[in-house]
């Protein structure tokens, strides 16, 4: 039987560090595009926005989800595609008008094409799909889509497609909100992530290979949670290793009885949690856990407190800075995933 590490090629790698060069040709393509897209934002104005999507794309909607919210003051809300397909009831309330967003990467996904269909034939509401591919069910289904090609992927693991999805999102909520500086600050992003690279690269493949872990678990709050949950999938699907996502502040209750020396915590610090999440990096050091944190910069008491510091160094805000996060986790999640591979075939060997 082959371990699911074999499904790890040099490919993955090279789709996982082209982001900076994908996420400027995203938007490229979405500012050509900008009128039509405004134009649609525009129309019938809905009383809520619902996010759907299956797996990682599940992951990306409730980051989008919070991230909608927050910046314009409306409701949204990222639900499993399923919950669409067997329990209607339960995610859509009577008299409402509602505006889906269908986020598919190749635009195939079952469930996300049922639950698009609902909200068009049933609720007569509004369908809006983001892939990476076009001429697809999804796509003719939904009354407009945004499809970035180059953020398809030839391997199984969503990367590019993920962070490149979640860039569109934030662009649409720039042209949502009106807000220029913000669509002028994601612009930015190609070329913080090409610096984010050049630094961590190396030093995320030699902790992935120095150590090991029995458990993973990663945390976030706000849009971050959602990010923290596609991390978890990452290393879980990737290196097939035990790994659970948290809002942060969730770990101290039930979840902590978990931690131990053998668990590696990586908290995505954002500036809305920063200060709870700082007087969490104490209480997880008590607890024994290794504890990673990926923040914009670093102070002393995150420092005193962390094992492994990432700062990315954006000078962006913890509303644009977001697909960066993702490019650490997933480097990480690689390397770690070539390690426990090495380590399998090492122990089949012997």
């Amino acid at each position: 039987m082959t371990h699911p590490t074999a499904h790890i090629t040099p490919t993955t790698i090279e789709e996982i560090l082209s982001q900076p060069s994908v996420w400027q040709a995203a938007l490229d393509r979405l500012d050509r595009d900008r009128a039509r897209i405004a134009g649609y934002l525009a129309e019938r104005p809905a009383v809520e926005v619902v996010l759907t999507g299956c797996g990682t794309s599940y992951y990306l909607s409730l980051a989008a989800a919070a991230l909608y919210t927050q910046s314009t003051r409306l409701a949204a809300r990222g639900v499993p595609a399923s919950d669409i397909l067997t329990y209607p009831d339960a995610v859509f309330a009577a008299g409402r008008e509602y505006l889906l967003v269908a986020i598919s990467r190749f635009g195939k996904t079952p469930e996300t094409i049922t639950a698009a269909r609902y909200v068009k034939d049933t609720l007569k509401g509004r369908t809006l799909a983001i892939s990476c591919a076009s001429g697809t069910e999804l796509s003719e289904l939904c009354d407009q889509t945004v499809v970035i090609p180059e953020a398809s992927e030839d391997t199984r693991f969503m990367t590019r497609s993920f962070s490149t999805m979640l860039l569109v999102w934030q662009y649409l909520v720039g042209l949502k909100t009106r807000d220029e500086r913000y669509l002028d600050a994601l612009h930015e992003l190609p070329r913080r992530a090409e610096a984010v690279i050049r630094k961590w690269e190396s030093f995320l493949r030699d902790l992935a290979f120095g150590t090991e872990f029995d458990q993973y678990v990663y945390l976030g709050q706000g849009p971050y949670y959602g990010l923290a949950a596609e991390s978890m999938l990452k290393i879980k699907e990737m290196a097939c290793t035990p790994a659970e996502a948290y809002h942060s502040m969730e770990l101290m209750h039930g979840p902590r009885y978990s931690v131990d020396g053998r668990t590696l915590v990586t908290v995505l610090m954002s500036d809305g949690a920063r200060a709870e999440e700082i007087a969490l990096l104490a209480k997880l050091k008590k607890m024994g856990a290794a504890v990673t944190v990926i923040c914009d910069g670093s102070t002393p008491d995150i420092k005193g407190n962390a094992d492994y510091v990432i700062e990315l160094a954006s000078g962006l805000s913890d509303l644009v800075r977001l697909p960066l996060y993702m490019l650490v986790t997933q480097i990480y999640g690689y390397h770690r995933a070539v390690a426990t591979a090495s380590n399998v075939t090492e122990t089949v060997v012997s």
